[in-house]
């Protein structure tokens, strides 16, 4: 799977989970294997979530296990 596709997939991840709740707001997190949940190769998760870390779309938390959505990553995934 390509970054491209492995970051449209998370997105996804966050739009479907976003929906189900109700409303694409700012903080709303997964822990970092939900987002790899049936993937065959998890390890590429890693990068593609830091990637949307630089690009201002989500923040993680200290451990590095969880990644909230942005006040920019909400519009995107709203937008997804």
């Amino acid at each position: 799977m390509t970054p491209a596709n492995l970051e449209a997939l998370i997105l996804s991840r966050f739009h479907d989970r976003c929906r189900r709740a109700g409303r694409f707001i700012p903080g709303y997190g997964m822990r970092k294997e939900v987002v790899a949940y049936g993937l065959p190769d998890s390890s590429h998760v890693v990068p593609v979530l830091d990637g949307l870390v630089e690009k201002g779309w989500l923040t993680r938390n200290d451990a590095g296990n969880w990644y909230y959505l942005t006040a920019e990553g909400a519009e995107k995934v709203k937008a997804a």
